[in-house]
């Protein structure tokens, strides 16, 4: 297989990570190893989940081998490359950095992976791409919910927020598209520059068109941003926010649909072109796994350590008091209208002893309403039944904290607490997380740990 590789490279002058006008590199070298071995196979039921495991070794060292260009990892001749310029070997890569061509470039700043590698504050090289979309999902929500407060309407709806959903996209400025972590970046800046003037801008996000005209990009660095000409453009697209958001609203109130504005991208944009969402499946890679691949990948790159210590240690903010037409919004939300319904008015969380009216959530104008059952596979919960969510966040959180912290292996959540215990690690709080008792959760924990 070597062989094939070599002369592949001799016979091209392509350059490796960048594809030349009017050159298709999607196939790859269509000589490379995994092409070679899935040609020669006929994937059956039976020995699929093998031939996977093969098909991810192969693109591995054909990533490795640079014979693979439209995937990307710690070990590709690209990362040699910015590994040597940088003077760093310590990578923080996510998957759509991966997931992608070696030679793809950023639809909005023209720049390709090379020179949007750089340094990170922890001396790290970030390698990052991300999906830039548009917030009309989550404006549609938040208008959703403000209907109801401002209505104060006691008559639920129980297909508004389905509606809602699929109507979101057609108040979207522009389709989701992958650009660098620089460019979305100068996104959120930009609206910074915005709301410092005093002007509101909650749900705007500049399109990349509208975000190549703002910022002044450099190899290596994130962009500047000129502050004169993000206001420019601001001035241009509010009208249209301010008509869209308008209309979000009606739809909200009405649930009619008026219209929707919609942006293309010029030329031959593959708007998300990973392995995940189908760009390159073929001469093998059909076989490798995204998840899997990323998760190989990800082996030797940079991880930031969150804090998983944290339920039991940090403060915990107090809820709002509900609206009085609470109801109507749980019930037009299908989840908590079913977990509302399931139990009876005089219902109380068997732990913390909290009522139904109690348990209900409102933090940041959205009302919520959750209850979990826990496993009949743990012994001492198995006459429980159905507790509150904010219980079942504190049996979570410790089940976590024991897993990854301290590597304790807990086939379910409810077996690393008893009710009991539970009881008396917690003080409850009417729509409220619970606060935790610090020190006898930190006895708990202790009593878990490995000797």
């Amino acid at each position: 297989m070597a062989d094939y590789r070599n002369s592949w490279k001799q016979e091209s002058n392509l350059d490796p990570y960048k594809a030349p006008h009017g050159v298709n590199l999607m196939n790859n070298n269509p000589k490379h190893a995994l092409a070679i071995w899935a040609k020669q196979y006929e994937i059956s039921r039976d020995d699929i989940q093998e031939r996977k495991e093969t098909a991810l070794r192969l693109a591995i060292e054909g990533i490795a081998d640079g014979s693979i260009i439209s995937l990307d990892g710690v070990i590709s001749p690209l990362s040699q490359k910015i590994k040597a310029h940088h003077g760093v070997s310590l990578f923080e890569m996510n998957g759509n950095w991966i997931e992608t061509a070696q030679y793809w470039t950023c639809p909005c700043c023209a720049r390709g992976k090379f020179q949007i590698s750089r340094l990170g504050g922890k001396g790290q090289i970030l390698a990052k791409l991300v999906e830039h979309h548009d917030h009309m999902s989550d404006a549609l929500k938040a208008a959703f919910r403000k209907v109801f407060i401002e209505s104060g309407t006691d008559k639920p709806t129980s297909t508004g927020l389905a509606l809602i959903e699929r109507m979101a996209p057609a108040f979207s400025a522009y389709p989701s598209v992958l650009i660098c972590e620089d460019c979305n970046n100068a996104d959120a800046a930009a609206k910074k520059v915005i709301s410092d003037t005093g002007r509101k801008v909650d749900w705007h996000s500049f399109s990349i068109g509208q975000i190549s005209q703002f910022i002044i990009a450099r190899n290596h660095t994130p962009h500047i941003i000129d502050k004169v000409k993000v206001l420019e453009i601001w001035n241009l697209a509010r009208p249209a926010y301010v008509a869209r958001m308008n209309l979000v609203y009606e739809v909200a109130k009405a649930a009619v649909l008026h219209d929707y504005w919609f942006e293309r991208y010029q030329g031959e944009t593959t708007p998300v072109p990973t392995l995940s969402n189908g760009f390159s499946r073929f001469n093998g890679l059909e076989l490798v796994n995204g998840e899997a691949l990323v998760h190989e990948m990800a082996r030797s790159t940079f991880k930031h350590k969150s804090n998983y210590s944290r339920w039991r240690s940090g403060e915990q903010s107090i809820g709002d008091i509900p609206p009085p037409n609470f109801l109507a919004i749980i019930q037009s939300l299908p989840g908590c209208a079913r977990m509302w319904a399931a139990l009876p008015d005089q219902w109380k969380c068997p732990i913390c002893e909290r009522s139904k009216y109690q348990i209900v959530n409102y933090k940041k104008g959205k009302v919520s309403f959750h209850t979990h059952g826990p496993t009949r596979y743990s012994p001492a919960w198995k006459s429980t039944g159905q507790i509150c969510i904010g219980c079942f966040n504190v049996v979570t959180a410790l089940k976590r904290e024991l897993q990854i912290d301290y590597g304790v292996e807990v086939n379910s959540p409810f077996d690393c607490i008893t009710p009991g215990e539970m009881r008396s690690i917690i003080r409850a709080r009417a729509h409220s997380s619970h606060l935790v008792d610090p020190e006898m959760a930190e006895t708990l924990v202790t009593k878990w740990q490995p000797r």
